[in-house]
């Protein structure tokens, strides 16, 4: 029996890699299975165990049934001939692009810089780069001198299963992490799209690699809530510079801004910043909302008992001025 029918028993062309016919196996396994197909066991058996001969056939776990030496795979245009080997075919060619949502933190959103992003790519296998891709033996024909069948590979033209890379399996391609640094303008929005070149999947055969397309997410943290492009979050403000007024600077979203408290500023009372918020793809741009929280200074501690005692009279004379609805003294 040549090796195409074993192919064409897992569904797959004879041109098909080991980690091809490995995901097949595994998918008809599953279907066929005798356990999964109570009632219809006698069916599905003789199915299951054609499966099961070819994959062990293709992956070179056991000797294929032959009428003969010639008995090697005979897809179309190679009738005869010896069967070639499947990895690193043709010339190189250009990689991939991939599309990878980027998590932008708000600071960065609004006033741009550079986000570290961590994404998988497929390319060829960093464990066997070094490692034969074919029969050493008979170099990928898959026949000996003589012109019999080669008996370290039983005709494949590669590596038996024993001899594979433990990382891929023999298909001499993998899946691993890659990370980027990309750049973010300032006033990103969210769905903008920021592409860098040659940052995608490595390209087969040593090609050049694709281009990654990196989707923005504006990430709004804890501190800030956010309404479509407004945002608001609490700024801590002291008891005396809330009720005399006057001037305060803050650390908000990585810059310094100076602040005007109006005098007997209450609790929960807010500023509004015109078009300090988030950006849309329009250029228009929401406000920033600062809502106040009331804190002690740190002078609080080192106050004396007299000037406790002066406090104290001085908030009572004025509660009771409030209570008697004297006018405060000009």
């Amino acid at each position: 029996m040549s090796l195409d029918e074993y192919y064409r028993r897992l569904e797959l062309p004879d041109t098909a890699s080991p980690a091809d016919v490995t995901r097949a196996y595994r998918r008809l396994r599953a279907k066929y299975h005798p356990d999964r197909n109570k009632g219809s066991e006698s069916i599905v058996e003789p199915v299951f165990k054609r499966v099961q001969e070819a994959f062990e056939i293709l992956i070179g776990k056991r000797e294929p049934r032959v009428a003969g030496p010639m008995a090697t795979s005979t897809s179309a245009g190679s009738r005869g001939k010896a069967a070639p080997s499947r990895e690193h075919r043709g010339p190189p060619a250009r990689g991939a692009s991939c599309l990878i949502r980027l998590f932008v933190p708000l600071e960065a959103a609004i006033h741009g810089g550079e986000v570290d992003v961590s994404y998988p790519v497929s390319g060829p296998c960093q464990q066997c780069q070094d490692r034969a891709s074919q029969c050493a033996r008979c170099y990928g024909s898959g026949r000996s001198v003589s012109g019999t069948r080669c008996t370290a590979c039983v005709g494949t033209g590669r590596p038996l299963a024993s001899h594979w890379c433990p990382a891929c399996l023999g298909a001499a391609a993998m899946t691993y992490r890659k990370s980027e640094t990309v750049k973010v303008p300032p006033g990103a929005w969210d769905g903008q799209r920021l592409v860098v070149e040659g940052a995608g999947h490595p390209g087969p055969n040593g090609g050049p690699p694709g281009d990654a397309t990196f989707s923005v997410v504006i990430a709004c943290g804890s501190a800030f809530r956010r309404d479509g492009l407004n945002l608001a979050c609490d700024v801590q403000v002291d008891f005396v510079t809330a009720t005399l007024g006057g001037n305060l600077e803050a650390q908000i979203l990585g810059r310094a801004l100076r602040l005007t408290i109006s005098p007997n500023a209450h609790p929960g009372s807010t500023i509004r910043l015109l078009r300090h918020g988030l950006t849309d793809s329009m250029g228009t741009r929401g406000d920033l909302t600062l809502q106040l929280v009331l804190t002690m200074p740190a002078a609080v501690s080192h106050l004396t008992d007299n000037e406790r005692q002066a406090l104290r009279e001085m908030f009572a004379h004025a509660q009771r001025r409030a209570t008697q609805a004297i006018p405060p003294c000009s």
